[in-house]
């Protein structure tokens, strides 16, 4: 099933590759690594007798020899959240009860600045502490080798976010090129929400180097969140030229809008806005 929404996304990149966590932990904050054979997504059940819910988003365990020697509690988290200082020590002690190794806690935070805000050490007693390994977009690796991007496609597109706005900005993207090509002759369609995701996320201008370096001017987004993305950003335009426009919005007209996930629809409605003489007739049938 296609991501639904941003958060979404991110939690495929795991999914789809759980070695990326422990990549993510050698390359962003030199943590030693031990030696594994296999990485994996492990249930979220942690006793299955009386199946309790552990509600971090992913929890990814390496073994080696069918031992496990480390695991990682990741979380995606976009805002500030007070109660996680309750919750993430929670995460990390029941994993590492249940699965009796190192744990560590993965926290990806998608903006540019406010990591640390996150990534302070929660306090559990007098001598004890849970810190978590924060990794904002600024602090991911760049990527610019393509026969990297090509093993490492996720973390090809994470450098792709991150830098695409930097001075490497062509060697970044032509990189994730490789990487989600060659990701998409085994995955398919998994490689295009990889693909959605760059082009509505970088600006305006990396986004437009990307569409060029994959050959496409516009297309339609196989993505469920890329489409909502989209037909966000137009609705928003939408409420601007009317508010422009002195025209009178009343609150179910403007969730009608925000809420609308259809491009098309949207793209309607963004032709229409300089024409109309009420928020009302934009939404009437044509």
């Amino acid at each position: 099933m296609p991501p639904t929404t941003e958060h979404e996304l991110w939690l495929d990149l795991f999914t789809n590759n759980p070695r990326l966590a422990p990549d993510l932990l050698e390359e962003t904050f030199g943590v030693h690594v031990p030696y594994y054979e296999e990485a994996r997504v492990e249930s979220p059940v942690m006793n299955e007798s009386r199946p309790v819910e552990l509600r971090a988003d992913h929890v990814i365990v390496l073994r080696n020899r069918g031992r496990p020697v480390l695991a990682c509690v990741v979380e995606v988290q976009r805002n500030h959240d007070a109660r996680k200082e309750w919750s993430w020590p929670k995460y990390v002690t029941a994993v590492r009860a249940r699965h009796k190794c190192p744990t560590i806690l993965l926290v990806m935070w998608p903006h540019a600045d406010g990591a640390e805000r996150v990534s302070t050490p929660i306090a559990l007693g007098p001598a004890s502490m849970v810190t978590p390994h924060v990794i904002g977009l600024s602090a991911l690796p760049l990527v610019t080798d393509e026969a990297l991007a090509i093993a490492k496609p996720e973390l090809a597109t994470l450098s792709a976010l991150a830098h695409a706005d930097g001075p490497h900005r062509k060697e970044v993207l032509t990189a994730a090129r490789a990487g989600i090509r060659a990701f998409r002759k085994k995955m398919g369609k998994e490689a295009q929400n990889y693909t959605d995701y760059l082009s509505v996320a970088l600006s305006k201008d990396a986004s437009e180097l990307w569409r060029k370096l994959m050959g496409v001017g516009t297309y339609e987004y196989q993505s469920e969140w890329a489409r909502g993305a989209v037909a966000h950003g137009k609705a928003q335009a939408v409420l601007a030229i009317l508010a422009h426009r002195n025209l009178t919005v009343t609150d179910e007209v403007r969730d009608r809008i925000l809420d609308c996930v259809d491009p098309e629809l949207t793209a309607m409605w963004l032709d229409r806005a300089f024409q109309v003489s009420s928020a009302e007739e934009l939404l009437s049938p044509v």
